[in-house]
């Protein structure tokens, strides 16, 4: 089977590709940029194309030959939308088998990333196309949970939530591991949506005991404006369209989140991966290894 892989050197392409290469599929990945053509095809891409998929000839020409495709939005992009309406077209065009669209958790609150994947997947459930959207929630992220604390000794916590306040999170590992489970599989998860949830429920509190007890030393919780965890990844650069419009995608999520818990259910995740999910201290212990860090 041919797959297209789309925002192929993300969080989940990188761990994807190699997953359905190792599986015996061939592999189109794509990005809007040039540059990782070497380090996608290392990966175990058999091609890597490059172009807008927000234009619908474009997608089409991505997609040409593939049996599947795995249509990551490129998050916090001012065109995601389009994007995910190029594709259904371009999979309505191309006569694509299976089409697999990763969502989010909660795609019907009311925050901007959010509601581009609501209409997404609208238009999807009315293709007549065969579709599977994985629904995950946060990613356990080492530039978001394991990099401040590493460099400022303390753990940022971007929502005004109340003490006690909860959040469900992901390994990216286990959702690259999900997707190509459903890749694979194709017809038994047609029409379905999966819920993806990590094993725990953490304060942000809890979360900075986990890593102080990993670390050795006491990390205390600070709350970091979304405004100022744009300025610690550079945020202070000369602004850009897409820049702007992902500062604007993350004070929608900060605003949601600071009067809601953002939590899910873990079961869909421990049944698709027939065991349980990565727990957030286990990836930090995995992640500060591989750094390094402990």
């Amino acid at each position: 089977m041919k797959i297209l892989v789309t925002a192929a050197a993300g969080h989940q392409g990188k761990l994807l590709i190699p997953k359905l290469s190792a599986a015996g599929h061939r592999v189109r990945a794509a990005r809007k940029s040039p540059g990782k053509e070497a380090e996608l095809e290392a990966l175990g891409a058999e091609e890597v194309v490059v172009g807008d998929l927000a234009d619908v000839e474009t997608y089409c020409q991505a997609l040409d030959g593939c049996d599947a495709v795995y249509h990551i939005g490129p998050g916090g992009i001012a065109r995601e939308k389009d994007s995910g309406l190029a594709m259904i077209e371009a999979a309505r065009r191309c006569g694509t088998r299976h089409v697999v669209l990763s969502s989010v958790l909660y795609s019907n609150v009311d925050i901007i990333q959010h509601r581009y994947k609501r209409d997404i997947e609208e238009k999807l459930a009315e293709s007549g196309l065969d579709w599977t959207v994985l629904k995950p929630t946060n990613f356990m992220m080492t530039e978001v949970h394991l990099y401040p604390v590493l460099k400022t000794g303390k753990f940022p916590e971007w929502r005004q939530t109340p003490p006690g306040w909860r959040e469900n999170l992901i390994d990216v590992e286990n959702l690259a591991e999900v997707a190509a489970k459903v890749l694979c599989e194709g017809e038994r998860h047609y029409y379905a949506n999966y819920d993806l949830c990590g094993p725990d429920r953490l304060t942000a509190d809890e979360t900075a005991r986990i890593l102080s007890r990993l670390l050795g030393r006491e990390i205390p919780v600070v709350y970091w404006a979304p405004d100022d965890l744009s300025a610690f990844f550079g945020g202070d650069m000369t602004p850009t369209p897409d820049s702007k419009h992902q500062l604007d995608v993350f004070r929608s999520i900060a605003r949601w989140y600071s009067e809601h818990e953002f939590v899910g259910n873990p079961n869909t995740l421990e049944w698709l991966l027939g065991r349980r999910g990565t727990s957030f201290e286990q990836w930090a212990h995995r992640t500060l290894k591989e750094l390094g860090a402990i």
